[in-house]
Parts: structure tokens; sequence; C-alpha cells
């Protein structure tokens, strides 16, 4: 068997749990989609739950790979910021298994959910409060404590997730709240 086989499977396990959801995707549907028997799935994985976590495991490595691509192409920590948080947020708005195995509670009981979730909010933390030192040295932004900045703006990006993304009815819908998002947290409401 050829790793190329198991990024298959994980591709197709992928669209699976997006159409499904956990709960009622199968190894069975799982095997379907990746033109796989199940021998061939159960030769990389024990169960569906190690499937999902190879599955958020890839799609948290792509984020990474475009925020990184994103902030990579901007020179000020303005810049870096703002395109970071534009990123995520449209990645949020496209759903997909990570943003669900993030905000999920009936995920939260699997403990490989809880270690994805706390390595992936330690690399945004981390990520946050690079830019914040940058823009610090830069002149760019006032002398904070760059980690609860951090924590802050994380913290305000998953508090808008939830009630203001998922009640849009068109991604263009969302994108325009995002970037309004943006510009308020950079600008403030102020005169």
């Amino acid at each position: 068997m050829s790793g190329n086989s198991k990024q298959q499977i994980i591709v197709a396990a992928g669209i699976t749990f997006e159409r499904y959801g956990f709960k009622k995707t199968t190894m069975d549907d799982i095997a379907y989609a990746a033109g796989k028997g199940k021998s061939s799935l159960y030769y990389y994985f024990k169960n569906k739950e190690e499937v999902f976590e190879a599955v958020v495991a890839y799609e948290a490595e792509n984020l990474v790979n475009e925020i990184n691509t994103a902030i990579s192409g901007s020179s000020s920590a303005v810049e870096k910021l703002k395109s970071y948080m534009s990123v995520r947020m449209k990645r949020f708005v496209k759903r997909g298994n990570l943003a669900t195995a993030l905000n999920d509670n009936f995920l939260a009981t699997f403990s490989f959910i809880e270690k994805i979730r706390d390595n992936y909010r330690g690399f945004e933390i981390e990520l946050i409060a690079g830019i914040i030192n940058e823009g610090i040295e830069k002149k760019e932004f006032k002398a904070v404590n760059a980690a609860f900045t951090a924590e802050l703006i994380l913290t305000g990006m998953i508090g808008f997730e939830v009630p203001l993304l998922t009640k849009s009815t068109t991604f263009e819908e969302s994108v325009a709240k995002i970037n309004s998002g943006i510009e308020m947290f950079f600008y403030g409401i102020c005169t």
C-alpha cells in the first residue's frame, strides 16, 4: 500500500464526513467514496475516529499553509494580521471538518479532538503574538502584552464565527461581514 492510497482515503473521508457528519458516516461510506475496500481503510486506520483525526489534521495543515502563504505576501504587521484574520474567517464560513472539530460539542467528548483543538489554538496564539510583536518592533502597534492580545483577538474571532457568519445567506455576505469586522477591529467605531 502506498502513502498515496492513504492520502486518497483522507481526502475522500473528508468529503464524506462533511456531507453526512461524523455520527452518520460509516467506514463503508468512506471506503466507497475512496474507491477502496474496507480492508484498505483498516490497513491505515483502526476506526472511524482515527480517520476523522487524520482528516482534521490534514485540513489544519492546509489551513496553516494557506495562512502562512497569505501573511508571507505582506510586509507590514498590520497587513499580516488582516490577512490572517481574513483567511481564517473565510475558511470557517466554508466550514469543513476542522471547523466542525473546533466547534462541535459532541465531538469534544473524544480526547483526540481536545488535542487537535489545543494544538491548533496554540498555533494560532503563537502566530498572532508573533505578528503583534513584529508590529510593536516596527512601531505599527502600541506596546501591548502580545500573548494576552493574541488570546483576545482569537477569542473575538471565535465569538464572531457562529452567531454572525452562520446567519449569512451567501458567501459574499459572510465576506462582507468579515471585512467589516476586521476594519472595526483595527479602526474602531470612534470618529
